[in-house]
């Protein structure tokens, strides 16, 4: 079954991080759900979800009492969202479809027992749940030291994906924006505006085009962390010889500008 998910074109990511036994048993017993842009697949509260991203994006959130929401994380394809769930009970988060997606939903006690039986479960599953704490502990750094514009430029940065043209998208209204940075909607509009009058971004309803990624990484203060390409989320594949990086940071190629957003994503996911 692993094998049916790389012939999909999901490679690496939590699945594959697990021994095969335990992952091959949990897909025997997944349910896979295809799920409408917009749809929430656990609402706070709610009897446990395991969800694993097969296409798509999804956003996990929290919610205050007067319906104000703040994203606190993406999930992209192989990522898990609602682990924590398991270990700790119902939480007051939600978990939101941003595009149509694909997903798994795996069985909650398969994964419980397996928690405590097998070993190599058991660190897979801590190792993710601490990648998960670091990018949260990231978020709140974020929030505290950044300005709301780097904030705006590297949410738009996480979410940017390829066109039709030379240019990454972002497919976002400006709420969710707004949600992403623990801004108001006002406020991250004002941003854009000025963003745009910089010749960095075109906006348009729930569209905004990345003009200048280089210009764009060096306001996120993330500049030679994503010219070049890192290795595959499986981890498998070789790190780039040193020397050919330092070469390719100097002076990236618009291709690896596209693939250096991508970079930028999966170090802060």
């Amino acid at each position: 079954m692993l094998d049916d998910l790389v012939r999909d074109g999901l490679r690496g990511g939590f699945l594959f991080a697990l021994p095969r036994s335990a992952a091959e048993r949990l897909l025997a017993q997944a349910v896979r759900i295809s799920v409408p842009t917009g749809s929430l697949i656990y609402r706070d509260e709610e009897s446990a979800r395991v969800i694993v991203v097969v296409s798509g994006l999804l956003r996990v959130f929290l919610s205050s009492a007067d319906g104000r929401q703040v994203t606190v994380r993406y999930a992209r394809s192989g990522d898990v969202a609602g682990l924590a769930l398991v270990v700790g009970g119902p939480a007051p988060m939600s978990i939101q479809a941003m595009t149509g997606s694909s997903v798994l939903a795996l069985h909650v006690d398969t994964l419980r027992s397996l928690l405590a039986s097998d070993p190599g479960v058991a660190r897979a599953c801590a190792e993710e749940l601490t990648r998960q704490l670091y990018r949260a502990l990231d978020d709140v750094s974020e929030q505290a030291f950044l300005s709301v514009r780097q904030r705006v430029v590297r949410h738009l940065l996480d979410l940017a994906s390829p066109g039709e043209g030379p240019h990454l998208l972002v497919h976002v209204s400006q709420q969710e924006l707004a949600d992403a940075v623990g801004s108001v909607r006002e406020v991250v509009t004002r941003t854009l505006h000025q963003l745009r009058d910089d010749g960095l971004v075109e906006t348009a309803r729930d569209e905004i085009v990345l003009l200048d990624l280089v210009r764009l990484s060096e306001e996120a203060g993330v500049h030679g962390r994503w010219a070049v390409e890192r290795s595959s989320p499986d981890r498998r594949q070789s790190e780039p010889d040193q020397s050919t990086e330092a070469a390719e940071a100097e002076t990236p190629s618009s291709s690896q500008l596209t693939r250096g957003a991508s970079r930028h994503r999966r170090s802060r996911s």
